[in-house]
């Protein structure tokens, strides 16, 4: 079970740098860092809720497959 949990958090780290090379390349100097601070902390509370949620219905359904 713990092998879910660290496979859960390595595939978070992984999407996440992705989102931010995503953002860093349209960010333009002109551009203000508060939008990009506000995008990263968007794109991390989605990653966040998504991770977990993922998390509990893969744990669900790997309680009720083994009963």
């Amino acid at each position: 079970m713990t092998s879910i949990f660290i496979l859960g958090a390595v595939v978070f780290l992984f999407v996440f740098t992705f989102f931010k090379i995503a953002a860093f390349k349209k960010v333009n100097p002109e551009q203000s860092w508060k939008k990009l601070f506000a995008v990263t902390l968007i794109d991390y509370l989605i990653l966040i809720f998504g991770t977990l949620g993922t998390g509990i219905l893969f744990n669900t359904i790997y309680s009720i497959a083994h009963n």
